[in-house]
């Protein structure tokens, strides 16, 4: 009658005894109304096997009847309800993993909200302050304010100055790419610029195309501040970190770096393949920028040495092969006689910047003045909002950093054993290169990697679920499993760059985390969660049921063949010892007359043929 249980803060008391942290005092709260995405809903995000970290479901919560503990469970329960009825294959998995919501109320009478499942390992997290707060993660204790969950990210450097227009050469599309916050895939905004196009105008588009995307709108990303003369600040508001980075603004109007797009003020936004145009190929000094993968930016100063076509080649190369980062990347530089290319031969996607206005490679299109990309600044929130379930099996938290290079490919393998003890396995490869891009983010992984478990049709496979998780507060996201399985293993493959999931060539076991939760049939709710335990234990003794009776038939076989088997020898033996010798000797004296006789008739038969033939001889 054990369930897994993901449970609040248990030293924060939401109860009506509580000095300033009752339910009615955190849904009154300003700042916690403020935080919410819709007017009188807070949400809680939930993940699961088959509701995974990018299709988790999300539970908004009508707030208008909640004024205490228990009709915020009615509430949460009846919102729980709703989103299991939505027609999807993750609604569905939620709606059978049977989560219910209930309180807590620890021995000395502090009541804390938790969620309960009878069969499903699964993982809750705050959407906004309101649910932060209702899950104890308030400011203090005698303050009901949710505890921040805000990420920033803003611009290395200023957005030109008001009535600034792109240029000429700044004239085409400019690729904003944003990625992490439970994005499965990087999102690209496309904002389209001309000569002409201020500083002022651009500004506009971009809040209103992030604002208008359904997918930067579901990871909760906003363009915060978007004033010219100052940074540009995106913002999430789920606790929950990510990344903005842009392409083709080569004068850097946008204050966010002038990488260029693939084919310069336009294009994709990185590429395994670029070829300059008009380089002057001088025997100056000038400086390079790229970007592997989105990671951090390499700068490096170039001289050619010949002012030659073939001389600057030479000279990227060489630079190429000197840095390690660039070489690992698979660069390499080559020449038609008119242009040079750089491209990666493993597939890597990069971004380049030349910084400078000379053209002595021919990657300043049009002779814009490059400009350094500063890397992001980032806040991280101010406490962990993700709470996995105990009484469940779990890994420990794996770190991941982001594959960069196409030839880092890494396989995860995951193992586990059925209630039959058959073992079951799945090889996962995880890469970054022209095949495919599943690894870029620590969300990417997750995806990838939860996609592959749902796609296995494995029964035993698809009880494991990948999540994110973080150490601290302020710490880097990494994976964790989790999974009701017990002693599940997931050994982790090692690449060159050492990049990926981390601690590569070891294998991590499962092992059981906390005690979960207890059924208790005084409510409602803990009365399902009773009915859902008492099936899901009649679902296990008939598994275990069946193998034992499997086992038994087998073992009745063997011994009625094994039976039968000497019941045969026996008869043999016994007809072998009872043989009667004595008319066995009779029979064999008859069979030598018999025998006798037919020789003495056959020779005396053949003696009359033989006295013919004398007396014609006569």
């Amino acid at each position: 009658m054990k369930g897994s249980q993901a449970q609040g803060v248990p030293s924060v008391d939401i109860g009506t005894g509580s000095p300033g942290t009752t339910v009615s005092q955190i849904v009154n709260d300003a700042t916690n109304m403020g935080s919410l995405g819709a007017a009188g809903f807070t949400d809680f995000y939930f993940r699961g096997p088959g509701f995974g970290d990018s299709y988790r479901v999300k539970v908004a919560i009508n707030l208008s009847t909640v004024t205490t503990v228990d009709n915020l469970v009615t509430a949460i329960n009846d919102a729980i309800r709703s989103a299991g009825t939505a027609v999807s294959p993750s609604a569905t998995a939620f709606k059978n993993a049977n989560i219910t919501a209930s309180v807590v109320t620890a021995a000395d009478g502090k009541k804390s909200l938790a969620f309960s499942s009878s069969s499903t390992a699964f993982q809750v997290e705050a959407g906004d302050r309101m649910a932060n707060a209702l899950l104890g993660n308030v400011t203090s204790t005698s303050n009901p304010t949710g505890k921040t969950l805000t990420n920033t990210v803003a611009g290395g450097s200023s957005a030109a100055a008001a009535a600034t227009t792109f240029g000429a050469s700044g004239a085409g599309t400019v690729q904003v790419r944003f990625q992490g916050a439970g994005l499965r895939t990087p999102v690209d905004i496309a904002l389209t610029v001309a000569a002409g196009t201020t500083i002022d105008q651009a500004l506009t588009s971009l809040t209103s195309l992030v604002a208008t995307n359904s997918s930067l709108q579901a990871a909760g990303i906003t363009a915060s501040t978007a004033t010219p003369g100052s940074p540009l600040v995106f913002t999430s508001n789920r606790g929950e970190r990510f990344e903005v980075m842009a392409a083709g603004d080569l004068n850097n109007r946008l204050g966010l770096g002038s990488f260029r797009a693939s084919t310069g003020a336009t294009g994709t936004f990185d590429y395994s393949t670029v070829t300059g145009a008009s380089g002057t190929f001088a025997a100056a000094a000038e400086t390079l920028e790229f970007n592997i993968g989105g990671g951090t930016t390499v700068s490096v100063a170039v001289t050619p040495t010949a002012a030659t076509i073939a001389g600057a080649t030479t000279a990227l190369n060489a630079t190429i092969a000197a840095n390690a980062t660039l070489a690992a990347a698979g660069l390499v530089a080559s020449h038609d006689g008119t242009n040079i290319t750089i491209a990666s031969s493993s597939g890597t996607r990069f971004r380049l910047a030349t910084i400078g206005a000379t053209n002595v490679f021919g990657f300043n299109s049009a002779g814009a003045t490059g400009v350094a990309d500063t890397a992001e600044t980032q806040a991280g929130n101010t406490d962990i909002n993700f709470f996995a379930s105990t009484g469940i099996q779990q890994s420990s938290l794996l770190p991941f950093t982001g594959i960069r290079n196409g030839g880092d490919d890494q396989t995860i393998t995951i193992t586990a054993t059925d209630a039959a003890g058959v073992e079951h396995s799945v090889p996962i490869i995880l890469r970054n290169d022209t095949t495919l891009r599943n690894a870029g983010t620590v969300d990417e992984a997750i995806a990838a990697i939860n996609t592959a478990l749902e796609q296995s049709n494995d029964s035993t496979l698809r009880q494991i679920v990948a999540v994110k998780d973080k150490a601290s507060a302020g710490g880097a996201e990494g994976i964790k499993f989790i999974s009701t399985l017990k002693g599940f293993k997931v050994a982790v493959g090692t690449n060159a760059g050492g990049t990926g999931v981390g601690n590569q060539g070891t294998v991590a076991t499962s092992t059981t985390t906390g005690t979960g939760s207890t059924v208790d049939i005084s409510s409602q709710a803990g009365a399902e969660n009773a009915v859902n335990a008492l099936a899901d234990a009649v679902t296990r003794l008939g598994e275990a049921q069946a193998v034992v009776g499997r086992g038994q038939n087998q073992f009745a076989f063997a011994v009625n063949l094994a039976s039968s088997q000497l019941t045969n020898i026996a008869a043999a033996e016994s007809r072998i010892r009872d043989a009667d010798l004595a008319e066995e000797a009779a029979n064999l004296t008859k069979a030598q007359i018999l025998l006798q006789a037919g020789i003495s008739a056959l020779s005396q038969a053949n003696s009359a043929p033989q006295q013919v033939l004398s007396l014609l001889q006569n």
